[in-house]
């Protein structure tokens, strides 16, 4: 068998029992927008930055709950163990381009109505962008490492909400930091992507090698 096969079948297993509640999320985001279109205020704007960026990898992270509860599963396919780890962070670097398309027909629709939206982005809406990718990516890097632990799995729910605060208290920090010191909106938004996307891409690697001891 192909490993290409199994992959996608892993994928799309992940996705299946949250494809609802993705849905309702887009829908939401598109709807938030909508209303950031008709009142132009930009504490609308805000919030559907949030949810576009942010909703559907938090669902994928929260259907994970820091390890996967379906190994047996996944162990009956031709995968090393190893590479288990790599579907985690797969999917949730996929839902994290879901806010692509969701962003697109908003400021698609901004610069024909009135500009509101895509102005918006433009002055600084990128920097609740870059929060918004930082907070999950490195809700990620922390929850799956810790995850893989007897620690982890035996206290679930306060690993998975500890990382979220720590992981926005982290990217708000930056933020704030980034403005205290007079950097610029697009210095900020880097160092918030490009923090928690080195984060993210270590604990893929360190996952890697503890799912490669783990005696499922």
């Amino acid at each position: 068998m192909k490993t290409r096969k199994p992959m996608l079948g892993l994928l799309t297993f992940s996705y299946h029992s949250i494809i609802g509640s993705l849905i309702l999320s887009i829908s939401s985001a598109l709807f938030m927008g909508i209303a950031a279109e008709i009142f132009e205020n930009n504490i609308f704007v805000m919030f559907f930055l949030f949810s576009a960026t942010i909703a559907a990898p938090y669902l994928v992270i929260q259907k994970s709950e820091g390890t996967p509860k379906w190994e047996p599963y996944l162990l009956a396919m031709p995968l090393k163990r190893k590479n288990l780890a790599a579907i985690l962070y797969l999917n949730v670097f996929i839902a994290s381009l879901f806010a692509i398309p969701v962003l697109g027909v908003m400021w698609g629709v901004g610069f024909i109505f009135n500009g509101f939206v895509t102005e918006a982005i433009l002055a600084g809406g990128y920097v609740s962008i870059a929060v918004g990718y930082g907070a999950v990516l490195l809700m990620a890097a922390l929850i799956y490492p810790i995850g893989s632990t007897k620690f982890g799995a035996r206290n679930m729910q306060g690993l998975f909400f500890g990382c979220m605060i720590a992981a926005l208290a982290i990217n708000i920090s930056i933020l704030f930091g980034g403005q205290w010191l007079g950097l610029s909106s697009i210095v900020i938004s880097l160092l918030s992507i490009g923090i928690s996307g080195v984060a993210f891409v270590v604990s893929l690697f360190i996952t890697k090698a503890m799912y490669a001891k783990i005696d499922f």
